[in-house]
């Protein structure tokens, strides 16, 4: 089948067309939308993406990322989703604070269900999962309504 002949008039530039693709791009990058990134993940502690998955918990996980990023992530600060600010004390966590993370970095988690919590830091608009905590031992506390 033949493509239809589009008329001079009727094409837009290249330079329009890269126009148009930029603005897009940066409407992406300026949403505020939560992202993920796994640049900093530590394979050293808690669970592997691989235990997590033998035991059901990774597509949770995904799902409850995706989530997340149909919003903007200051929208999304609640209960399940938790700014802790500075690494735990060592009477408060079962992890070392790992060097490829920043010193600064201000710790969060995402509950995903029961203990399973996705342990990590946040940067703008930007959640850098850090650990996979299968029995919540990143933050230590006293469970409530148990």
């Amino acid at each position: 089948m033949a493509k239809p002949k589009i008329k001079p008039n009727q094409k837009q530039s290249i330079i329009a067309q890269t126009i148009a693709r930029k603005k897009s791009i940066t409407e992406l990058i300026d949403n505020g939308f939560f992202k993920i990134s796994l640049e900093h993940f530590d394979r050293e502690q808690g669970q592997t993406f691989e235990q997590w998955q033998s035991i059901g918990m990774l597509s949770e996980a995904l799902n409850t990322l995706w989530n997340y990023c149909c919003k903007p992530i200051v929208n999304q600060y609640s209960d399940k989703f938790t700014v802790y600010g500075d690494f735990p004390p060592s009477n408060k966590t079962d992890f070392f604070h790992p060097k490829q993370v920043p010193e600064d970095a201000k710790w969060a988690r995402i509950h995903v269900n029961g203990l399973h919590c996705l342990i990590g830091h946040v940067i703008y608009d930007t959640f850098y999962l850090v650990f996979l905590d299968q029995e919540h031992k990143f933050w230590k506390s006293v469970l409530k309504n148990t």
